[in-house]
């Protein structure tokens, strides 16, 4: 494994006079999609950077299994994230053709069928991730160096990070010590989060704790959602997800616990005979714990099978291997080692290399039984045997993936908690809850894989659920990325949730525009002398408005469009309360009804009282027809239009150009 040399970088001695150091403006631990991110808009805004990583490689999950965007939404969110995208597309355009079934896949499909997302080879995304970071000197990447112990420096009322120590995953003797005004912790684990004494969440919540209906212990179906998600979907102008969870149990308790989502080796498969490499029986197979797949008896789900939820319910004659992936391959999703892994968050570095090897064999002995143990249906046999491992993939490590997929570990315990009323809708409105310091939004359903391997009569397993009913597009707070504890730490992976909240959290898109947001806020954190906590997060929103990152969600605006002047005034507003819906009709007249609510909301704003879900409750009831109680002060309202709107609100004006008046006079007042 070839280290990277730090010698061309200024050191100097620290206080403790015992060990060399390196200065940076920022230090980001974790190379994942969020650390990228983050690295490169904070080069982007003058930054010298530190990305550290453990592994040989860059790109986290993208890189090593999950090959695809999970994402519902197709469209804009963050700069970063459409770089990739377009590179990704440009590179399958390039290469095979606007015509051919691989640029066909790099793209968003039908959103009206389930799964239509761009996908993408691991070893295609490292490419490319590797020269979007080397297009910017200001980042210096470490890979194989991991966090080793941090030096914290403690006040009566705060604590910052001083200096991080890393050490050489090759040789341990060999390390160095990096200090920095700003830190970004950007692994799949909160590492950094953890060694600094920033307060963390670790297992599931108690119903009681944030009155969280799907908490705790949980047992439930999937089912398919029917005609009207797939209307939900389109009136969203979101890609359609065809499961959710309906039915519940009376063992239902809520009960709190220590567990998490299962993970797994996400296996990158190929059936072409000239790239195939042949799937070996593990040196601990066993097959006792693959005999669930076979097991359809009344018992079976008393039995405990540490297998996937749809390999104990499913036919297994059925069972097939479809390339999802350009070129022949696959990414097989399934083989969840359920409940082994609850230990993992916070083993030590030596265990999770055994954690790894575990779910290696698991995931590799789950396909060996089902190509070639006697039980399994022929006809299932001999299909599941064409697929192997690729030859062209992962070429230092047998052809497998490089790590476990990390669905859930420590979460941050920040300034905001995200829990499941967050990914739900506010019942004074059509919206989720809103925040005025949003940074950025989710879609995804709050889901969560299997927590433990045990079953009801009919149930999944316990823990595995999928909300796509309850979902619906959400607004990330400013305070889920810092914590209380520890001033100049910003954490866009690991984000301060519950872990149902977690569930539309989790995915690389959320984490790539979180983590540019962490970029942004680090550079303005650089530039005023301030900490992440002490960050205004108006200021942080209006730069980030600049700079084409989305902070809200909005079903009828093209995000990010620099030629349409309102897109930016209209995710400012809906962070404040001037919208019901996601549908902003922007190029509507505003009404005089309208008009009046959002008079009464600025008012209200500039008196510095009010809410902003509240606000939105108003614009409902305006747009309803039914009469405001609240009356707006002339006097501010007066003040409002004349020195800082410049509108008369008599004037003809669309709500997309009332918005840019708006936006811009509120910006003037601050």
């Amino acid at each position: 494994m070839q280290i990277d040399s730090f010698e061309h970088f200024k050191r100097h001695t620290l206080d403790t006079g015992k060990d060399m150091a390196y200065s940076y403006d920022v230090v980001i631990i974790g190379a994942t999609p969020g650390g990228i991110a983050a690295a490169i808009r904070s080069a982007k805004e003058g930054l010298s950077v530190l990305l550290a990583e453990a592994s040989n490689h860059v790109g986290g999950m993208w890189t090593s299994g999950l090959q695809g965007l999970d994402t519902r939404y197709a469209g804009h969110r963050c700069p970063v994230l459409t770089d990739f995208v377009s590179r990704v597309q440009q590179h399958y355009r390039k290469t095979f053709g606007e015509q051919s079934p691989e640029y066909a896949i790099a793209c968003f499909g039908d959103p009206t069928l389930h799964g239509q997302r761009p996908r993408f080879e691991p070893s295609v995304a490292e490419t490319i991730l590797r020269k979007m970071i080397g297009e910017h000197a200001g980042i210096q990447l470490q890979t194989g160096w991991r966090l080793a112990h941090v030096v914290s420096e403690n006040t009566a009322i705060s604590r910052n990070i001083r200096q991080v120590q890393l050490s050489c995953v090759t040789d341990p003797h060999q390390h160095c010590w990096v200090d920095a005004p700003v830190f970004i912790d950007a692994t799949y684990e909160a590492d950094l989060v953890a060694a600094a004494g920033a307060p963390f969440r670790l297992g599931r919540e108690d119903r009681s704790a944030f009155n969280e209906p799907h908490a705790g212990k949980y047992w439930s179906t999937l089912e398919p959602i029917g005609e009207m998600g797939l209307k939900t979907s389109k009136r969203l102008n979101l890609h359609y997800f065809n499961r959710t969870s309906r039915q519940t149990f009376k063992e239902n308790t809520g009960k709190g616990d220590h567990a998490i989502q299962g993970y797994a080796l996400r296996m990158t498969l190929t059936d072409d005979p000239e790239n195939r490499v042949t799937i070996e029986k593990p040196d601990d197979y066993d097959r006792q714990r693959f005999v669930g797949m076979l097991d359809r008896s009344p018992e079976a789900h008393t039995k405990g099978y540490p297998l996937s939820s749809h390999f104990l319910k499913g036919d297994i004659a059925s069972m097939r291997i479809n390339a999802t992936l350009p070129n022949r391959k696959a990414d097989w999703l399934g083989v969840n080692y359920v409940g082994h892994n609850h230990d993992y968050p916070q083993a030590d570095w030596q265990r999770r290399q055994q954690h790894y090897r575990e779910h290696a064999n698991h995931s590799l002995g789950a396909l060996y039984f089902l190509q070639h143990d006697e039980q399994v249906p022929a006809q299932t046999r001999k299909a599941l045997k064409s697929w192997g491992l690729p030859r062209d993939e992962y070429v230092d490590n047998h052809h497998l993936p490089w790590m476990i997929y990390i669905r859930e570990a420590r979460r941050l315990k920040g300034v905001y908690t995200f829990t499941e009323h967050d990914g739900s809708r506010h019942p004074l409105h059509q919206r989720t809850p809103i925040h005025t310091d949003a940074v950025a939004f989710a879609e995804w359903p709050m889901d969560s894989h299997d927590c433990n391997p045990v079953r009801l009569d009919g149930s999944l397993n316990d823990g595995e659920f999928i909300l796509a009913q309850e979902t619906l597009p959400s607004q990330i707070s400013y305070g889920c990325l810092i914590s209380d504890a520890v001033e100049n730490l910003l954490v866009p992976v690991c984000m301060s949730a519950t872990h149902v909240g977690w569930g539309t959290l989790r995915l690389e898109p959320v984490f790539v525009h979180t983590g540019e947001v962490a970029g942004l806020a680090a550079a303005m954190c650089v530039r005023e002398n301030t900490t992440a906590r002490q960050l205004n997060a108006s200021d942080l929103q209006n730069q980030l408005l600049q700079r084409q990152v989305v902070i809200s969600y909005l079903s009828d605006v093209k995000l990010g469009d620099v030629s349409d002047a309102s897109q930016a005034s209209l995710q400012l507003l809906s962070t404040r309360g001037f919208f019901g819906d996601y549908a902003t009709h922007a190029d509507q007249l505003l009404t005089p009804t309208l008009a009046q609510a959002w008079q009464h909301i600025l008012s209200e704003l500039l008196q510095g009282i009010g809410d902003a879900n509240a606000y939105a409750s108003s614009v409902c009831q305006a747009l309803a027809g039914e009469p405001s109680q609240e009356q707006v002060s002339p006097q501010l309202a007066d003040n409002i239009v004349k020195e800082q709107i410049k509108w008369d609100w008599q004037s003809p004006q669309t709500i997309g150009q009332a918005a840019a008046r708006i936006a811009t006079g509120l910006s003037e007042l601050r």
